[in-house]
């Protein structure tokens, strides 16, 4: 008997509809055909320091990856390519179903990448920009899963730093955290230089924001600030990225307009959250706190309506995508690049026309 995975018989219609599913965009032609033992399908986002690609294994071995390429600026770097590997350590020490599993990291053919198990959702950011609020059942929900994140990194000495609804995401199976590219380890030093501040402001924690200090209950002062967004669309001290937001999460009080309309949802929640929001880090409950104070409420099995069903399409889809051969999906590669050709010799080859 052969050993080989069977290929169903997909068609080039229903491979394609499931990488436009997954949310990914084409590929450019500038982007690689291959990275490390991936082959990438399409694009999941860019940033400042590189671009993250889906990318299914080579070897034509099921499932999909989120692999992350770093500029070549940066690449080039010795110093980078060390705080990038302590990135990777850190992540490698991360074990919890709320977060994704690190798959490996290379640096090939002038690539410096890093892949991650690829988590079929949409970012929190992106689930309350397109469904709406969460009701207080998915919140609690929210609070219990995230409360076991936060718990599972404290376990292994881990600082997230960055805790914010764009780096939340929401499948089907539940909510994870991603994005250790700043996290600290507790026996490890900062990735960032003495006297900066890396982040989004609106979510940060008041004493990282005066003193630089950042512990586990920095991350639930953040990850208070992300339930706030979730529930009322709107992050507690203010939506902006600028000093006046950071003067009022370093010595302001939460908006009370934005308080209020959390309290009229859920009474038990707003206290929390609130507490969760403390100045004094001190007096913010942990993570175990917050898995209690959510287990004492009936978490629902699935998100709500229309949110579910977004969930739902995007698994099966990348669900299609992990099972199809790598042949099938070869024509999402971009095209070979050619060197340009070379320009005419004066004195050779035919006159110009």
């Amino acid at each position: 008997m052969s050993d080989q995975r069977p290929t169903p018989p997909f068609s080039a219609a229903s491979v394609d509809a499931a990488l436009e599913q997954t949310g990914a965009a084409p590929l450019r032609p500038a982007d690689p055909a291959r990275i490390g033992p991936y082959l990438p399908l399409g694009l999941l986002g860019s940033g400042g320091m590189g671009r993250v690609h889906l990318a299914r294994p080579a070897d034509d071995s099921p499932g999909l990856a989120a692999v992350k390429v770093i500029r070549p600026e940066y690449a080039e770097d010795a110093e980078f390519r060390r705080r990038f590997g302590r990135e990777a350590s850190v992540h490698a020490r991360v074990r919890t179903p709320h977060a994704p599993r690190l798959l490996g990291t290379g640096f090939d053919d002038q690539l410096l990448w890093m892949a991650t198990e690829y988590l079929p959702g949409l970012s929190l950011a992106d689930a309350i920009r397109d469904c709406g609020k969460l009701g207080p059942s998915g919140m609690w929900r929210l609070v219990a899963e995230l409360g076991r994140a936060l718990a599972a990194l404290a376990d292994a000495g881990i600082v997230h730093r960055d805790l914010k609804p764009s780096n939340v995401i929401l499948s089907a199976t539940g909510a994870h955290v991603i994005d250790f590219g700043i996290s600290q380890a507790a026996d490890s030093s900062a990735i960032t230089t003495s006297g900066t501040r890396v982040g989004t402001p609106a979510f940060m924690a008041p004493e990282y924001l005066r003193d630089g200090r950042c512990d586990t209950a920095s991350d639930v002062f953040s990850l208070a600030g992300t339930l706030v967004y979730a529930a009322t669309g709107h992050a507690p001290f203010g939506d902006g990225t600028g000093v006046d937001v950071m003067h009022r999460v370093a010595f302001e009080e939460p908006r009370a307009e934005v308080m209020a309309e959390l309290a009229a949802a859920d009474p038990s929640l707003a206290a929390l959250l609130s507490a969760c929001l403390a100045k004094d880090s001190a007096l913010r409950p942990g993570p175990r706190q917050l898995i209690g104070a959510a287990e004492a409420h009936a978490l629902p099995a699935s998100w709500q309506e229309p949110l579910h069903g977004r969930l739902l399409a995007r698994q099966q889809a990348c669900r299609l995508l992990g099972c199809a051969s790598a042949e099938q999906t070869g024509r999402f590669r971009p095209p070979e690049r050619r060197p340009p050709a070379p320009a005419p010799v004066p004195g050779f080859g035919p006159p110009p026309s």
